[in-house]
């Protein structure tokens, strides 16, 4: 009896881990609507670029506060 059950539990445990190891199509994230279509910085490749996308993700998230920001504003005052 414990050898079926043992047996039964490892054959569950190989379907799971077969299942994570083929992975399947990874999970579709969808964009909400209530941020825009501000154009994402790209990551960079080489060293040399990090600077530039350091100044680029702050400007992003700067947009991004800003638009937030004016959100809650047209929220609060019921436009």
């Amino acid at each position: 009896m414990r050898l079926v059950v043992l047996l039964l539990a490892l054959l569950v445990v190989g379907l799971l881990v077969a299942r994570q190891l083929n992975g399947g199509a990874p999970a579709q994230v969808e964009k909400p609507d209530a941020i825009s279509d501000v154009a994402v910085p790209a990551v960079p490749v080489r060293p040399q670029d990090v600077p530039g996308f350091e100044r680029q993700m702050e400007g992003y998230v700067n947009d991004l506060a800003a638009e937030r920001a004016k959100q809650l504003e047209q929220a609060e005052s019921g436009k």
